[in-house]
């Protein structure tokens, strides 16, 4: 009885306790880089998880990763004062452990805007009093796999996220 008891505890720490290796997203940031982080963390983070490739016009910079099994590449944008993150995109790895759009945007509560072989999958999440309001978008060209994950500012105009 008791070594029952002691397995089924040991299953529900598994089971309740480990994180969920499907989910790789809080769902607020992507590989610790959040909306609003301001730019000299977000860099101290981008410097251990990758290295600067080059920078973009409006505020960008794109960064190859080291050794994330989903991800090849970040872009990050910073706001007109060069503060604080205004987006983030997470290029896929090809060839990498791809991801499903469910593991970073619930699909049943997101808005879907497909049309022939591309697929998008758009959720707001409103602003609390520890994170300012986003978009997280998932999209790619596959049914199932995405090729690209972003957050971006609640109401940032579309064009100024690409």
């Amino acid at each position: 009885m008791l070594k029952n008891l002691l397995t089924l505890l040991l299953l529900c720490l598994i089971t309740f306790g480990c994180p969920n290796s499907s989910k790789t997203q809080s769902g607020s940031d992507i590989l610790g880089i959040r909306i609003g982080m301001n730019k000299e963390d977000t860099i101290k983070r981008l410097n251990e998880i990758g290295k600067l490739e080059r920078e973009e016009r409006k505020q960008q910079e794109i960064w190859a990763l080291n050794n994330d099994p989903h991800y090849s590449h970040l872009i990050v944008a910073f706001d007109k004062e060069n503060q604080k993150v205004r987006y983030i995109t997470a290029k896929a790895r090809e060839k990498g452990s791809r991801l499903r759009y469910s593991d970073v945007i619930d699909i049943a509560k997101a808005q879907q805007r497909s049309s022939a072989n591309n697929y998008k999958y758009i959720e707001d999440v409103q602003a609390n009093e520890l994170t300012p309001g986003y978009t997280r978008i998932a999209s790619g060209t596959d049914p199932d796999y995405l090729n690209y994950f972003s957050l971006k500012e609640l109401n940032l105009p579309e064009e100024e996220s690409k």
